[in-house]
């Protein structure tokens, strides 16, 4: 497995508005990102912000990495089976909103 990409930092912020979070990268970590994107001929880039075991107070309390994960194009998806009168989902024409 390749080494994880780690970018950027996150804390939680309280405000009269309720909890945000605050998210901060550097020039560095915008470059990481781009080069991950442009050595997999990407368009969008995921990232997983995770909560930091060890906080210290005044510094941020969350990390964010790049999330590599990529679909197997080997693996095959099983087939769906519909009972003989019931309706594929994308054929089915009800609509439960309440509006």
């Amino acid at each position: 497995m390749a080494d994880k990409i780690y970018c950027g930092s996150a804390r939680v912020i309280t405000t009269q508005y309720g909890e945000l979070t605050k998210v901060s990268f550097h020039k560095d970590d915008i470059n990481k990102m781009v080069k991950f994107m442009k050595g997999d001929n990407l368009d969008w880039i995921n990232l997983v912000v995770k909560e930091k075991r060890e906080k210290v107070e005044g510094k941020p309390t969350h990390y964010l990495e790049v999330d590599e994960w990529k679909p197997d194009a080997n693996r095959q998806q099983p087939p769906q089976e519909f009972k003989r009168d019931e309706i594929p989902p994308e054929n089915d024409n009800t609509d439960n909103l309440p509006f």
